[in-house]
Order: C-alpha cells, then structure tokens, then sequence
C-alpha cells in the first residue's frame, strides 16, 4: 500500500461551490485567517492575517483574496460535525480534501488542543478508516509549518512540511505503516 498525499501547505483546500450546513455561520470566527496559508496575500501560516480585526472580521472583505472567497471549513459544509468542531472552539480548522485527506490547522497558540476530547478519538479512528479506504487517506495536522501523521497506532512528527513536499504512507509486511516526506518535482524525475 502506498499512497501520495498534498500536505496542504499553499494555503487552504479550495472546495468547488460547498453546500453550507443551514444555520451555520463564520460569525466572530476567524480561525483560518490565523492558522491556514494565504498565498495571494504572502501569509504564512499560524500567523494572524494583516488585515483582520480580530473580534470583528476581515478588514479587505469586498476585495479579500480569490482562495479566501473560496475557501470554508469542514464544520461549515458537513452537519455531522457538532458545534464542538467549529473552528474557534476546537482551535483548529478542519479541511478534507479531493481525495478525502483530512488536514487540521491547529492555532500555534494551543498546539496540543487537537489532542483533546472528542478530537483526537476521531483523528485516530479516520486515520484507521482512511488506511482501509482506497486510495488510502492520510489524517495530518498541521501546527505553522510542523505536520503530523495521524495513524491508529501513533503520531509520526515529519518536521517542517514545504510547499513542493507529500507525505507517502507504505505498508510493511508486518502490518506495520512508514511515513516518508519528498519532494514532489523530486518524485516525478
């Protein structure tokens, strides 16, 4: 078993045209301007934007950025997620991807908060869903520009992550999972 997983590090998974929960909103929310990337603004992540009032909202809002516009977070597109997930009270946002990778930016400020009940049962019990699934899906979190591999068994630290870097999962024959971080223009040579 191997799989290749975008780490998420150009910024926020843009989902095309989400259907929002009813009733849910970003309200005074504004976890992913602090957590996530912002390419088009030159943001790194687990800083807070430059142009966010926080308390308030985004100070650029009618002309914020093109994946800004785009991008929501899990809570705000899947109602299985109880409140308990929005963003602000967990101190991460969520982002599954295309291929079902699930990436969570937790808050620099609280690293250890996906550690916390109910999250960290549920990153293990995806990570153990997602080594079944085929393609295989990898749970990641994501603290600035620090990943981690969520696996049932363990947490794999792979350091800092770039942006022209994936994380491959392979399969032992023991059963056993390795996690490797390359280059992806490396992997194509």
């Amino acid at each position: 078993m191997t799989t290749d997983a975008q780490t998420d590090t150009a910024g926020p998974e843009v989902q095309s045209g989400p259907r929002l929960v009813p009733g849910r909103e970003c309200g005074t929310c504004m976890m992913c301007c602090k957590v996530q990337a912002i390419d088009e603004l030159g943001k790194p992540p687990g800083v807070w934007c430059r142009h966010v009032t926080r308390g308030v909202g985004c100070g650029i809002y009618e002309t914020r950025p093109a994946e800004c516009r785009r991008y929501y977070c899990h809570w705000m597109v899947d109602a299985k997620l109880p409140d308990a997930w929005k963003p602000d009270r967990a101190k991460f946002t969520l982002t599954v991807g295309a291929g079902g990778n699930v990436t969570a930016f937790v808050d620099p400020g609280l690293p250890g908060a996906w550690r916390q009940a109910p999250y960290y049962e549920t990153f293990k019990r995806w990570a153990a869903e997602g080594l079944r699934a085929r393609p295989v899906r990898v749970v990641m979190v994501r603290i600035g520009t620090r990943g981690m591999v969520v696996l049932p068994d363990r947490e794999v630290d792979i350091g800092t992550v770039g942006p022209n870097e994936s994380i491959r999962l392979d399969g032992r024959p023991d059963g056993t999972i390795d996690v490797h971080k390359f280059k992806r223009d490396a992997e194509r040579a």
